[in-house]
Order: C-alpha cells, then sequence, then structure tokens
C-alpha cells in the first residue's frame, strides 16, 4: 500500500510542475518556458531571457540571471546546504545522498580518457553517432577505470550511467512517470556499484563529461579547417571555447546561503537563484562576437572564462575538460592538417559530419546533443 501510495505521489507530482510550467510559459515568462523545454533551438528563449534583463524575478519565484558579471558573482556565492531545495522540485534523484565526493581531476583522467577515445575511435566505420560511439562511451570508461572495476561490474555501471543520464534536466523538467522510475532505478544501481558518496559525483560527472566531449566533437566538424588550426595550437582553446559557447551545463539552480549584490540589486539569503548560463556566456558585454564560435580567442589575455557551475554540489570542471581535450586530440591528431571535408583521425580514417547535430527536448539544464551523426571514410 505505501509503494502504491508513493508512486501515486511523485505521478501527481510530474504532472503539476509540467503543468505550472506550461502555464507560466504560455503567460510569457521566459524561465518557464525554458523549463518546459520543447523546441529544437533554445536560443529564442534565452534571448526572451535576456531581454527582461540581466537579474529578474520568474512568476516561478525565482532570481533568473542572464549576465555574465552578475552570474559570476552569484556563481561565487556560498549555497544553501542540501542538494538544490528546489522549488517545484520535479525529480530530487539525489534526495538522501550525502554530500558528494570529489571527481578526479584533468590529471588523472587524460590518460585512460585517451585510451578510451582510442579504442571508440579504432571501431568507428560508415555512418556513425559520435554521442553514442564516443561521448557517451568515454566518461564511463573513464570511471570504470578510475573505481578499479572490472567485468559484469563495468557493464553495470555504463547501464546505470545510461538510465540515469538524464538526472540534471529532470530535477527541473518532470520526465515521463516511466522515464523518471528508471532513473531512480539507475541512481539506486550506482549507490550499490560506487557507495552513496560517490553515486552523486557519478551522475553528475559523467553527463558534464559527455556533454562537453560532444559539443568539441560537434565543433570540430562544423568547421573543421578552424578547428584544426585551434586544435594544432592547444586542443585546451577548443574545449575552452566549448565550456564558452555549447556549455554542459546551460542552467543552474540553487538556494543562497548569504547575501549577494549583483547587477545592482540585493539578492537575498535563502532566494532561489537561477544562473542561465548558457546566455551569461554570450553576454555581448563580456565577449565579442558572443554567438560565433572562435577557438583562438583564449589565445589572447584578458578574456573571461567560461562560467562553469557545480550542479547539485558537484565540481565538473576539471573531470570534464580532462577528457575532451584527450578526445579531441584523439580524433583530430594534433599537428596533423584538416583533410578535404573532414578531419583526420588517429586511426587513419577522415572524419565528417554528416548531416545536423539533434539535441534532446525537454532537457533545459543540458540542452543535450542526443546525435551527432559522422560518417568515417578510409
Amino acid at each position: 500500500m505505501a509503494l502504491v501510495t508513493a508512486e501515486s505521489e511523485l505521478g501527481r507530482r510530474l504532472q503539476l510542475v509540467q503543468g505550472i510550467h506550461w502555464l507560466y510559459g504560455a503567460q510569457g515568462d521566459a524561465y518557464a518556458a525554458l523549463l518546459r523545454g520543447y523546441g529544437s533551438d533554445p536560443s529564442p528563449a534565452y534571448e526572451r531571457a535576456r531581454a527582461a534583463g540581466p537579474l529578474w524575478r520568474s512568476r516561478l519565484g525565482v532570481r533568473v540571471c542572464t549576465g555574465y558579471a552578475p552570474a559570476r558573482r552569484l556563481l561565487a556565492a556560498r549555497t544553501a546546504d542540501g542538494p538544490g531545495e528546489q522549488p517545484q522540485s520535479a525529480l530530487a534523484w539525489d534526495q538522501g545522498l550525502p554530500d558528494a565526493g570529489e571527481l578526479p581531476g584533468a590529471d588523472r583522467v587524460r590518460e585512460p580518457a585517451a585510451r578510451a577515445a582510442e579504442r571508440a575511435l579504432a571501431g568507428l566505420r560508415g555512418e556513425v553517432d559520435l554521442v553514442a560511439s564516443v561521448a557517451a562511451r568515454v566518461p564511463v570508461e573513464v570511471l570504470a577505470d578510475v573505481h578499479g572495476l572490472t567485468g559484469a561490474d563495468r557493464v553495470r555501471l555504463a547501464e546505470a550511467c545510461a538510465g540515469a543520464a538524464g538526472a540534471l534536466d529532470a530535477a527541473l523538467a518532470p520526465p515521463a512517470y516511466d522515464d523518471a522510475v528508471r532513473l531512480l532505478d539507475a541512481v539506486g544501481a550506482l549507490r550499490d556499484l560506487l557507495g552513496d558518496e560517490a553515486a552523486r559525483a557519478a551522475v553528475v560527472g559523467v553527463r558534464a563529461a559527455r556533454e562537453l566531449i560532444a559539443g568539441a566533437l560537434h565543433a570540430l566538424l562544423a568547421a573543421p579547417e578552424a578547428a584544426a588550426a585551434a586544435v594544432r595550437e592547444d586542443p585546451a582553446l577548443l574545449v575552452t571555447e566549448t565550456l564558452r559557447h555549447d556549455p554542459p551545463v546551460k542552467l543552474h539552480q540553487f538556494s543562497l546561503a548569504e547575501d549577494v549584490e549583483a547587477a545592482g540589486e540585493r539578492v537575498a539569503a535563502g532566494e532561489q537563484v537561477a544562473v542561465l548560463v548558457a546566455a551569461a556566456n554570450r553576454d555581448p558585454e563580456a565577449f565579442t562576437t558572443p554567438d560565433r564560435f572562435v577557438p583562438d580567442r583564449y589565445a589572447a589575455a584578458g578574456v573571461p572564462e567560461p562560467l562553469v557551475p557545480a550542479p547539485h554540489g558537484v565540481a565538473v570542471e576539471a573531470f570534464a575538460r580532462g577528457q575532451a581535450e584527450a578526445v579531441v586530440a584523439a580524433v583530430a591528431g594534433v599537428g596533423g592538417l584538416a583533410a578535404a571535408g573532414g578531419l583526420p583521425t588517429a586511426a587513419g580514417g577522415v572524419l565528417a559530419a554528416a548531416g545536423g547535430a539533434v539535441r534532446l527536448g525537454r532537457s533545459p539544464v543540458t540542452w543535450g546533443l542526443e546525435r551527432v551523426p559522422a560518417r568515417v571514410a578510409g
């Protein structure tokens, strides 16, 4: 009976939150429209949010920040204890988990990421999807190596990470009931495999690394000559510009533990804040030609660093960046030249785009890449 009641309550909560987002979004609230999450391109929603000002209040009771400078101040402030405490939280998948342990840093993940990338690239032939074949695969293999998992446990880890892939978005955008149950089951499997302290970090870190790798690969294929030039100079340039132009975490909502002055306003302790990272990282007051992907902008001094939040209290940048840089180097071949219509790979083939990338729907936190179609010849 208790299980039936819990299932019924979960279903009602998911429907209620979805209904609120639909209502306020339809009435013109740009933040509610983002959480509603429909459409293949979130850029118009970010533009509407930016037009409302650098810091404004949504009807959902959240202070929404779109400007780079105030976003940086808010992200640097102390946050309230606990996992989010989000109003109308759609799915509290990390409820009951302890504070997250730290993810391994860039130096620790580069070597296993390079090995995993080489294995993934060696098997690519013909028409491929770089998200499924590379971006979703590498972070799981790195995590398995870090935790020393072998055999059946590596398979279980891959299955659990796949099942929990929607967790970041599900915390703010209600998934379908069956998807919510699968997600919660996957988080439970990760707790069994890695322990409670590592489970939250695994859920967040694997998804962030997947999105950063996918974004960098997408950028490589979209402009292979310019991208290859940046990679020859330093793979980190391309990854840093991906963090700005297509951040793996595009929206970060949290509760403040202290008063903060931002955009000429006082934001009080206890208030909910939503930093639209994807909008702030394209703030024209902070970046020239903000909508263009220009990796070599970071070769110059004085360019602001991209904003990278810590969703659910997990610092993801070093973990994701180290893997993305290793994958970029493996795919593009540092020191190599762009081939006609594509990029040479370490395995001797030529990698080229094979159609437009496809983004996930109803994913306002990551607005993740679902597919990056490519073709491997040679």
